[in-house]
């Protein structure tokens, strides 16, 4: 394939919205928290992936981000409105020799 055909092809490309995903992340981890005993959810974004793949449709999970990280910045964009909706969002790291990050949420 050229160059050109590449270009075209990269530019025709139709991207989720944004906002799109950042609703579709926002209702799944009020899902998740939700039912929970306790209505707490600890864990690192690995494991909030897969927890937030368990209760979403095939569709959705083809819209989700790909990776932990991805998942972090859209998390960081909906934190505001999941504190609205009662939803306590806390970053952290353990104190052991990984230093592992971790995600908690509260309701």
């Amino acid at each position: 394939m050229s160059k050109r055909n590449v270009r075209k092809v990269y530019l025709e490309t139709v991207w989720p919205e944004e906002s799109n995903i950042d609703e579709i992340v926002l209702s799944k981890i009020y899902t998740v928290v939700e039912n929970q005993s306790g209505s707490k959810w600890t864990g690192t974004m690995t494991n909030l992936m897969s927890a937030i793949n368990r209760v979403s449709s095939k569709r959705q999970r083809g819209i989700l981000p790909g990776s932990p990280s991805a998942l972090r910045v859209v998390i960081n964009r909906v934190a505001n409105r999941l504190r609205n909706r009662g939803i306590g969002v806390r970053f952290g790291r353990t104190t052991d020799h990984a230093r592992t990050r971790y995600v908690r949420f509260t309701h």
